[in-house]
């Protein structure tokens, strides 16, 4: 019983670990710019490899009551130094594929975002809040919202480690047994 006291133990604080990482240093900016030309920009400031950025804009709130969405293929797209920029994707959800996107490079493209009810939508900045980046780095996956940096107009969403929420019923079993395993305990007492 001993043993099984210890190893409940070893898995509650292995568990508490996976919880523990350390904010990540990649940055997706958008400056205030309003209209249909918005340049949109990324850096890479932690220490792994991005393979991939995605842009999922489908929980944003326009003004005229939609979500943004891509008007056709990005343009002026600058990839990361000896890298490429691959787009893929459409409508509220796109992204890129990139080769050496490294520690301390950045890319960035313009692009005509609209509403998903009118493609002569003039977005600004404001727009992207609440649209997320996720990015996948040789370190797993990293993401984020678009939130307003101070008063504005500017927005940014600033990547971390993605640690993915246990399901209830996973948590539900972990409690039950580690309560079991106290009732066991109390017993021998």
């Amino acid at each position: 019983m001993k043993q099984i006291s210890k190893f409940a133990v070893a898995i509650t604080l292995a568990f508490g670990c996976t919880q523990a990482f350390a904010a990540g240093s990649i940055f997706v900016t958008e400056p205030g710019a309003d209209g249909f030309n918005i340049e949109t920009g990324g850096f890479n400031g932690s220490s792994y490899e991005i393979s991939k950025i995605v842009f999922d804009f489908s929980s944003t709130i326009t003004a005229d009551g939609s979500y943004l969405v891509i008007d056709g293929s990005p343009f002026s797209v600058n990839a990361p130094a000896g890298g490429s920029a691959v787009f893929f994707g459409s409508g509220a959800v796109f992204g890129f594929d990139f080769t050496s996107f490294n520690t301390f490079e950045s890319f960035s493209f313009k692009w005509d975002p609209d509403s998903a009810i009118s493609g002569s939508y003039g977005a600004t900045a404001l727009d992207f809040i609440g649209g997320t980046v996720t990015a996948y780095t040789t370190n797993g996956l990293y993401k984020g919202s678009f939130e307003l940096v101070g008063t504005g107009p500017d927005v940014t969403a600033s990547l971390s480690p993605y640690v993915p929420v246990p399901e209830p019923l996973t948590s539900a079993s972990l409690l039950a047994g580690l309560g079991i395993l106290g009732l066991a305990r109390r017993r021998r007492s």
